[in-house]
């Protein structure tokens, strides 16, 4: 086991994705396998434009589908002490982290009020640059305010200076890898005291189409707009949107402060692939393995872990080269009767690229809060892209009680992967709090909150 001296506990969650905004819509759309990808609106851009059927046509993308989130445009700016002619030119994706950050702070139980002039760091993946494009389009509109509002650095650096938190504050672009590689380095932060608390996360808003024609002529898009993690029937992924922020504590401080512990980050690791294959956004199954080697050998037995939240796009070459790792480096080391059981969250929202890494996260920190497992979707065992029982896998489709706890509790993995090249794997076990210490954390953070 890891010393708990190490550990990082997650005691906050904001989240927006497909299907409705906060962790109770995201637990339901779960736990009833639904897919979210719908026809993108005009209010977006014009599909009818911009797609053909024929993706050999020039400027052209091949689906005209993805998981959105609802009412992407309401923003309270004068809660958080923005004008309207501000916020009118800030990205989206910086509205979101701005609300997901107050709702993980909520959950946590911290008002506004406390958390200000903390040394709380703030780490944001992101990639997108959807709005400052569309803000382009009009160079003779362009204020003072276009800077702030779709600099990459403003993501993380607006939350910063809106919350009043004064540690190190960041944001990371490593593509679809980047919220579990500021995952990374929050915990990382965390850990050696350059910040008492971390808020960390990613983000992700669909807005404009361009992107849509340049994933369709790499055939990275499945026409029908949907992720089929691990089946036959996978043709490329779909696109989702979305937003997810935890907020994390050294365990010992956050038991110190009875908060709710959602669940411990024990290890986390990165790694490149390097030169190894080619092109550079082919994956590399060598390098994905030799991560999973490296982070289960440094004092988490592999054999104690019962889930892996697959990165699971539901590409024909991503998929196989994932499950082929995952077996060599953790389904193998187990009995033959146990398989290991995986799932993307994926079939469900989409990949949610920059926050695709938080997504799956948040999705496990909910199945060990609930000890449920949910189906995977578009999954079966007639028409699957890997053979499964040879792997020593199991994909979940139907939902299931998460029975099987080993000396770590219930525990987890998650994959999340760059089209670049950049890897990241993350270690989470649930903690058991004692039943007896529950009523007094109530009491705490009733306290606080006045």
């Amino acid at each position: 086991m890891v010393d708990s001296g190490e550990e990082v506990a997650v005691v906050g969650i904001g989240c927006n994705f497909p299907g409705g905004e906060g962790l109770t819509n995201f637990w339901k759309i779960l736990l009833e396998g639904k897919n979210c990808t719908v026809q993108i609106p005009d209010d977006r851009f014009d599909p009818a434009f911009w797609y053909d059927s024929d993706d050999s046509k020039a400027g052209k993308t091949r689906t005209a589908k993805a998981a959105l989130i609802d009412g992407l445009n309401e923003f309270d700016h004068k809660f958080f002490g923005i004008t309207e002619t501000e916020a009118d030119l800030m990205d989206p994706q910086q509205k979101l982290l701005l609300e997901c950050t107050y709702r993980a702070l909520e959950t946590a139980g911290i008002p506004m009020e406390k958390a200000s002039g903390t040394r709380t760091g703030v780490f944001i993946g992101l990639m997108n640059r959807d709005y400052e494009t569309i803000l382009s389009n009009s160079p003779t509109t362009i204020t003072h305010y276009n800077g702030t509002g779709t600099g990459m650095s403003i993501a993380a650096n607006r939350i910063s200076y809106t919350f009043n938190f004064t540690g190190p504050s960041l944001a990371i672009d490593c593509a679809c890898s980047s919220s579990l590689v500021a995952l990374h380095y929050a915990a990382q932060a965390v850990r050696q005291g350059d910040c008492e608390m971390a808020v960390c996360g990613g983000v992700s808003c669909i807005l404009e189409p361009r992107i849509f024609v340049t994933l369709s002529k790499a055939k990275m898009l499945s026409p029908d707009g949907s992720s089929k993690p691990f089946s036959s029937r996978a043709d490329g992924y779909g696109r989702g949107e979305g937003c997810g922020v935890i907020l994390l504590k050294p365990l010992k401080k956050a038991l110190r402060d009875f908060d709710h512990v959602w669940g411990i980050i024990s290890k986390t690791a990165l790694n490149q692939d390097g030169g190894t294959v080619s092109p550079i956004t082919r994956p590399s199954m060598a390098q994905q393995e030799e991560l999973l080697h490296r982070i289960y050998s440094a004092g988490f037995d592999p054999s104690h872990v019962q889930y892996i939240e697959a990165h699971g796009t539901g590409t024909p070459a991503g998929d196989p080269a994932e499950a082929g790792s995952i077996s060599r480096a953790i389904a193998k080391t187990r009995p033959p009767g146990e398989a290991l059981c995986i799932g993307s969250v994926k079939g469900n929202i989409g990949h949610t690229e920059s926050a695709a890494g938080v997504a799956g996260l948040i999705k496990v920190l909910l199945m060990m809060h609930y000890e449920t497992i949910v189906p995977s979707l578009f999954y079966s065992e007639d028409s699957a892209s890997i053979d499964a029982k040879a792997l020593n896998l199991k994909i979940p489709t139907r939902v299931e009680k998460w029975e099987k706890t080993g000396p770590a509790g219930r525990a987890a993995g998650i994959n999340n992967f760059g089209f670049g090249g950049t890897n990241a794997h993350a270690i989470v076990r649930e903690y058991r709090q004692e039943r007896l210490l529950l009523p007094i954390a109530l009491v705490f953070c009733l306290l606080r909150m006045q």
